[in-house]
């Protein structure tokens, strides 16, 4: 198998020309939303939610075209994408830079941030709904068709509610009233679940995704979403680990920002050598439930391992 880090960069940049296909047009009266939406999704990333949906996709399927995935590749992009415009704006972290570049309100303004993340919020959704045109047109026989449609509208599902009030906005309501509170009354069950819904839900999102659309049993589905979760606490532990040891030159942001912030966080609570230990465990789990699912030693299932071990032991 080629070099794991090659491959993720050719990976990211497909993944790249997969969304730009799903992007609106820059036009029409109002077309300055449309140019701040693809904007923030232009201002960089690693692309690794649609990949790691199209690789677990891959791992699980066994007769079903690729391109079923795409329209949810993009749509899981757009969400996260959106969430970062919102997180940007003077109310939430008051960010005028991402990415070594304007955040979306610092160069289009604070009413068109705001509206480009609603934009990419509803677009990720038709983009995503879109997928049942693929089934009409295709010329698979009813039974197949209703089988698809049937992944779709689970597909769906989990999007939508992962990245809701149950989900990723739940973390992010903690994590800004968790910011407002003394120290002493942040707890490790809350910084639990600011990591397993802020970071994790959207990881899940992913992976649940594409093992779906794929055909996978329910049993298959619940143990991808534990996987996932734990990937998602994993990273979120090994961030906070790095923004006390970190390279600030390689994670291309200052070291101790934290701190500094009176932030509570996992390290802070369990200690750094017992955050490192947990993270370690946590992440051994993730690799042991990975190895057990069908498909893990197949090309795409040693990929997604490979990427899995990168973003809990990542330097930047």
């Amino acid at each position: 198998m080629e070099d794991s880090s090659s491959r993720i960069r050719e990976e990211a940049e497909r993944i790249d020309e997969i969304i730009d296909t799903y992007l609106p047009k820059e036009e029409g009266p109002a077309s300055t939303v449309m140019t701040a939406m693809n904007y923030s999704i232009h201002v960089g990333g690693k692309r690794l939610r649609p990949m790691l949906m199209l690789e677990t996709f891959r791992m699980l399927a066994t007769d079903t075209d690729e391109r079923l995935v795409y329209p949810f590749m993009a749509a899981i992009e757009m969400i996260h994408t959106y969430s970062l415009c919102h997180d940007d704006l003077p109310a939430m972290d008051n960010d005028d830079m991402r990415r070594g570049q304007k955040s979306t309100h610092a160069k289009f303004g604070e009413a068109m941030g705001i509206l480009a993340g609603d934009g990419l919020l509803n677009y990720a959704f038709e983009t995503a709904i879109g997928s049942f045109d693929l089934i009409r047109e295709s010329d698979a026989d009813d039974t197949r068709k209703l089988e698809l449609t049937q992944r779709i509208a689970g597909a769906l599902k989990i999007l939508a509610a992962k990245a809701g009030i149950y989900g990723m906005i739940g973390g992010q309501v903690v994590d800004i009233e968790s910011e407002e509170k003394p120290a002493g009354e942040v707890t490790m069950d809350t910084i639990m679940y600011i990591h397993e819904n802020k970071t994790s839900a959207m990881i899940e999102s992913s992976m649940m995704i594409g093992a779906t659309l794929a055909g996978a049993t329910d049993r298959e589905i619940a143990q991808t979403e534990k996987i996932a979760r734990d990937v998602g606490v994993a990273f979120q532990i090994r961030d906070d680990i790095l923004d006390i040891e970190g390279d600030g030159a390689v994670l291309g942001k200052p070291i101790g920002s934290d701190a500094r912030n009176g932030k509570t966080t996992y390290v802070s609570l369990a200690g750094l050598d017992g955050a490192k230990s947990d993270v370690k465990i946590i992440s051994d789990r993730a690799m042991a439930g990975l190895s057990s699912l069908r498909g893990s030693d197949t090309e795409s299932g040693r990929f997604l391992t490979d990427l899995i071990s990168g973003l809990v032991n990542r330097e930047k």
